[in-house]
């Protein structure tokens, strides 16, 4: 089966400051790296997975489709930026790493680019949190989220104003730290 994106080019190209001059191909390792990186462990295995098959059967509807439009779409949007903008800028040409240019512009300083990322990978946060939230409080709405089985990956969920991530599933209480990082699992 060919990847399934949740977004295209066109897409990223509407609502950020993308130029439309950018060759798609720039963008889709990004967009593909969003959703396996970014979104798919706040779905988790089996909700992901339904909706990557209900997109490509063209079935996406109800429920589904309210969670992928409002809200899947808009996580990976902005950490597709987040993982663009270095391939946007840089590219490696015959081994060695280069700054791409053009005759009508110039290229921003580094603090000026680090500051734009940081903007969006704050979207980004935003956006996945507002997921989560939705997830959570609609969560009888998608059987999937809370089905998942060892192999399969159960969705994170973020708990604010802390360094903790819970693990939503069916699985007993468990709880892991890892580094700083205290990693809970909830019934």
């Amino acid at each position: 089966m060919a990847e399934i994106l949740l977004i295209s080019d066109v897409y990223i190209k509407k609502y950020t400051n993308v130029n439309g001059a950018v060759d798609p191909n720039l963008l889709y390792p990004s967009i593909y790296l969003a959703q396996d990186k970014f979104l798919a462990p706040y779905l988790g295995t089996n909700l992901y997975e339904k909706i990557k098959n209900d997109v490509a059967n063209n079935t996406l509807a109800g429920n589904y489709l309210t969670l992928v439009d409002d809200y899947a779409r808009r996580v990976v949007l902005w950490w597709a930026m987040v993982e663009a903008a270095p391939a946007l800028t840089y590219k490696i040409d015959n081994a060695t790493m280069v700054q791409r240019t053009s005759e009508d512009s110039q290229p921003v300083p580094d603090v000026v680019f680090k500051d734009q990322l940081n903007k969006w990978q704050q979207n980004a946060e935003h956006y996945t949190s507002l997921m989560v939230d939705y997830l959570c409080a609609n969560s009888a709405l998608f059987p999937e989220y809370s089905n998942n089985v060892w192999p399969q990956r159960c969705p994170i969920g973020i708990q604010k104003g802390s360094n903790t991530y819970i693990f939503s599933s069916g699985n007993t209480a468990s709880s892991r730290t890892y580094g700083d990082r205290r990693i809970s699992q909830i019934p």
